[in-house]
């Protein structure tokens, strides 16, 4: 075998193991890739699904503070009422059965049921 054959030998077999060696880390490469790729959509999901819970409790505790502010203003009605029942009117007691302050306090009890629930849904939402 002369020189130059076993020169163009060599290259062959260089060539072919260089072909070899492309192959598998393309496979390799396609592999990582493909795992970050789940890897990065399994972030992404979890982090859109985390970011709603978010956005679902942040409404959730809005409406809570709006109902707080509502019970509030019921609570100085019912204040008012009083004072105008006692000042004003002259009268010795204030009953809860008198008809306005019956209807505040129905108002004040469905504003807390209300809290309570949107609390509750609070709850079962970081679960």
């Amino acid at each position: 075998m002369s020189f130059s054959e076993r020169m163009k030998e060599l290259m062959d077999q260089g060539l072919a193991v260089s072909k070899e060696l492309a192959g598998k880390a393309g496979e390799k490469a396609q592999d990582w890739g493909e795992r970050g790729l789940s890897a990065s959509r399994e972030f992404v999901n979890k982090a859109g699904a985390k970011a709603q819970g978010l956005g679902e409790r942040g409404v959730l505790m809005l409406e809570i503070k709006q109902l707080e502010g509502q019970a509030q203003r019921l609570i100085s009605r019912l204040g008012a009422e009083a004072y105008s029942a006692f000042a004003e009117r002259g009268e010795p007691s204030v009953s809860a059965d008198a008809p306005a302050i019956q209807a505040i306090l129905s108002e004040i009890a469905a504003l807390k049921r209300a809290i309570e629930q949107r609390e509750g849904e609070i709850q079962s939402r970081r679960r």
